[in-house]
C-alpha cells in the first residue's frame, strides 16, 4: 500500500450481550490498516459483521477488544475533530429544511458563521451536481438526489474520511448504478477515503481500489483483494473481461475458495 495509513484496525473483537446467554461474537481477531486516499469496500454476507466493523471505527459502537486509531487518533478524538462524515442507506434528512439548509446543518452545528457555511454548503452541491436544487425540499427529491445531498452534507466540514453504510442499498438498479458513477467521480475530486460497505459484489468491484471480503459470523478478514482496474470507470468497465475476472475472484474469496491474490 502506497498511501500512509488512516485508519489502523489490530486485533478488534465485539460481543453483543457479553457474559449472558445470549451473547453473540459479532467481530473476531480484526487486523485491517487502510491507506490515505483508498476507496475501500466491505463485502461479506449478511450478519458478518460489515457494518458493526464500520461502526467500531466511526465510534458508533464500542469493540470488546483490540484497538483502532483513526486519522492519529482515537475514533471518539477523531469523531470530535470532525475528522470523518457518514452516509447511511437512508439519506436521513430534515424535510422541513431546504436541501440547502441541510447541507449546512453540520457547519451550523460546528459554529461556522453564516457566510461562511452558506458558501461551503453551495459548494458541496456544485460538487453533488444538484446546485440548481438548493432550495428544494427533500421529499420533492428522488431517492438517488437524496442520497446526494446526503453525501454533501457529510462532506461539507471537509472530513479526510468518509464512512458509508450501504449508502446505494434502497435505490433500484438504474439509478444505483448512476449514483456509483457519481460517488467516483466525487471520490476522484476530493480524494478523500472513504469506506464503503456493501452486499453487491459488482459494486464493490466497479467503485473499489481494494474490496476487503468477510467472512460469516463471527466477522473475520477472509481476503482483502487489490481492484487494479483503471480510472475513471465507466459502463464500458462494466462489460470488460477484466471486470468479470476481478468479479469472479471476490465471488470465490466469499464463497470460502481461495484467491490467486489471498494464495499468493
Amino acid at each position: 500500500m502506497a498511501e500512509p495509513a488512516i485508519i489502523s484496525v489490530r486485533g478488534v473483537d465485539k460481543v453483543f450481550n457479553g457474559g449472558s446467554d445470549r451473547a453473540v461474537t459479532a467481530l473476531q481477531d480484526i487486523d485491517l490498516t487502510i491507506g490515505r486516499g483508498e476507496f475501500i469496500s466491505l463485502l461479506g454476507p449478511s450478519g458478518c459483521g460489515k457494518s458493526t466493523l464500520l461502526r467500531v471505527m466511526a465510534d458508533l459502537t464500542a469493540p470488546t477488544g483490540g484497538t483502532v486509531t483513526v486519522n492519529g487518533k482515537t475514533p471518539g478524538a477523531a469523531r470530535a475533530a470532525r475528522d470523518y462524515g457518514m452516509v447511511f442507506q437512508q439519506a436521513g434528512l430534515f424535510e422541513w429544511r431546504s436541501v440547502l439548509r441541510n447541507v449546512e446543518l453540520p457547519l451550523q452545528v460546528a459554529g461556522a458563521k453564516k457566510d461562511v457555511h452558506r458558501a461551503k454548503a453551495l459548494e458541496m452541491l456544485e460538487l453533488v451536481r444538484l446546485s440548481e436544487f438548493a432550495g428544494h425540499y427533500p421529499w420533492q427529491l428522488s431517492g438517488g438526489m437524496q442520497q446526494r445531498v446526503a453525501i454533501a452534507r457529510a462532506l461539507s466540514a471537509d472530513p479526510e474520511i468518509l464512512f458509508m453504510d450501504e449508502p446505494l442499498g434502497a435505490l433500484d438498479e438504474m439509478n444505483r448504478e448512476r449514483l456509483q458513477g457519481e460517488l467516483l467521480r466525487i471520490w476522484g475530486d476530493t480524494r478523500t477515503t472513504v469506506v464503503f460497505v456493501t452486499h453487491s459484489i459488482s459494486e464493490a468491484v466497479f467503485l473499489s481500489s481494494r474490496v476487503v471480503v468477510m467472512s460469516a459470523r463471527p466477522g473475520r478478514i477472509a481476503a482483502s483483494i487489490d481492484v487494479d482496474l483503471p480510472y475513471p470507470r465507466t459502463a464500458e468497465t462494466r462489460t470488460t473481461p477484466e471486470f468479470f475476472e476481478k468479479v469472479t475472484e471476490v465471488r470465490k474469496a466469499l464463497h470460502g475458495a481461495p484467491s490467486e491474490q489471498a494464495a499468493a
